[in-house]
C-alpha cells in the first residue's frame, strides 16, 4: 500500500498557506485547499513518478519532483519518490521565487 510522508517543514508550509487562504478567501476555501492537498498527496503516493523532475543541483534536492494541488494549481507540491510512496518536502505557491527559497540560486 502506497503512503505519503510529510516533513515538518512541509506541514508548516501547508498550514501557513491554509491560514492565508482563510484570511483572504474564507474558511471554506481553506478547508477545501487542505483537503485537496491531502488527496493530491495520496494520489502521488500511488503514482510517484507522475510529477516533473525539478533538476535542482543540490544533492539533497536532486530527486525532487513537483506537482500541483488539484483545484489549486498555483500551489506546488515538491516531493521525493520513495519505494512505498512519496515524501512531501515543500508546499510553495508558484509565484514565489522557488530556486531562491530552496537555496538553488541558479
Amino acid at each position: 500500500m502506497a503512503r505519503y510522508f510529510i516533513t515538518p517543514r512541509a506541514w508548516r508550509e501547508l498550514n501557513r498557506e491554509a491560514d492565508n487562504l482563510e484570511e483572504r478567501a474564507g474558511p471554506e476555501t481553506a478547508v477545501r485547499f487542505f483537503d485537496s492537498a491531502l488527496q493530491t498527496f495520496a494520489a502521488l503516493a500511488e503514482t510517484p513518478q507522475a510529477g516533473q523532475r525539478c533538476g535542482f543541483k543540490r544533492p539533497a534536492l536532486r530527486r525532487v519532483r513537483r506537482w500541483h494541488i488539484k483545484g489549486f494549481e498555483n500551489w506546488l507540491i515538491f516531493y521525493n519518490p520513495k519505494r512505498d510512496g512519496v515524501q512531501v518536502v515543500h508546499i510553495i505557491h508558484g509565484a514565489r521565487d522557488i530556486e531562491a527559497l530552496l537555496g538553488e540560486g541558479r
